[in-house]
């Protein structure tokens, strides 16, 4: 009986065991599974910037700011040197008319009118340039010479899985390098020339999280961690970079903020515009100035353009 007693025990013992190791053994393939299919690349990408060449165009509360200082500056300054020889132009003239001058040589002396015009015809000579290019009216985003008011980003065409995508220019992490080592290695392996930049610090001014296609995750690896860079092209007057282009890379362009939106996706393009510096900003005043003077609103421009 006893003995009978303690085959049983045993037996369950052992089948308690049996299916603790199968326990086991299921827990750690489910680990390895998971962390096999989680892992992530760590990928570097640069935003590399060509700011604006020209000025941007006056704003309406600017105009409006500008007509009030010139009309400030011709209430509250001192006459200039032409200024006062007109006024003794004047007064040599209506003695003329009287017949009270006796110098002629005071007569015979270039006025201030003269100089004027002398200045006026060498003014209508100066011819300034365009603010439209040809690379504008052709619309030609491969060109650096477009929308010179205007911050351009450079975007490529990289093949991801199967597909082509509009991204930043990027490269997986390597081990034994930094993120911005990462960074410049993208920028010398896309651009065939040396090219000068400025990059704005050693920390990623971004981050964004996409996985990878389905037919691109067989080696286990489920998507990629993006760090973004920020860099500013220090190239004078620069028409073009000469991109490489490659199987993985198709096409490069050069975007204003706004028309990032038009090729980059949703999420991305979001993040990428969270760290980009806006050219201008919308400020409207209208409802302030439309039934008063520029006098009485001058605490209100100057307070807008200040800010």
């Amino acid at each position: 009986m006893k003995l009978n007693n303690c085959i049983a025990v045993f037996s369950r013992l052992n089948g308690c065991l049996f299916k603790g190791y199968l326990c086991n053994l299921q827990q750690s393939a489910f680990i390895v599974l998971k962390r096999h299919f989680t892992d992530w690349h760590t990928v570097g990408a640069l935003c590399l910037e060509r700011k604006p060449i020209i000025t941007q165009p006056l704003i309406p509360l600017e105009q409006k700011y500008l007509q009030y200082l010139q009309k400030l500056e011709v209430e509250k300054s001192y006459l200039s040197d032409n200024e006062k020889r007109h006024i003794e132009d004047l007064k040599v003239t209506d003695k003329l008319k009287k017949g009270d001058v006796e110098d002629m040589d005071v007569v015979s002396k270039q006025t201030a009118q003269d100089f004027e015009d002398t200045w006026l015809e060498e003014f209508n000579k100066y011819k300034p340039n365009s603010r439209q290019t040809e690379a504008d009216k052709t619309n030609d985003r491969h060109s650096l010479q477009r929308r010179l008011d205007s911050s351009l980003v450079l975007v490529i065409k990289q093949k991801l899985g199967n597909d082509y995508r509009w991204i930043l220019p990027q490269a997986v992490h390597q081990n034994g390098e930094t993120l911005r080592q990462t960074v410049e290695g993208v920028l010398h392996n896309i651009c065939v020339d040396p090219v000068k930049v400025q990059f704005m610090g050693n920390a990623p001014v971004g981050y964004y999280k996409y996985k990878y296609p389905k037919a691109a995750r067989a080696n286990g690896i489920c998507g990629a961690k993006v760090f973004f860079f920020k860099a500013q092209l220090l190239e004078k007057n620069p028409k073009s970079l000469n991109i490489k282009l490659s199987d993985t890379v198709s096409d490069a362009v050069w975007l204003t903020h706004s028309e990032l939106n038009e090729v980059l996706q949703s999420g991305y393009g979001k993040t990428v515009q969270s760290f980009l510096f806006p050219d201008t900003f919308d400020i409207d005043v209208s409802h302030s100035l439309a039934d008063s003077s520029l006098e009485d609103n001058e605490i209100l421009l100057k307070t807008s353009v200040s800010n």
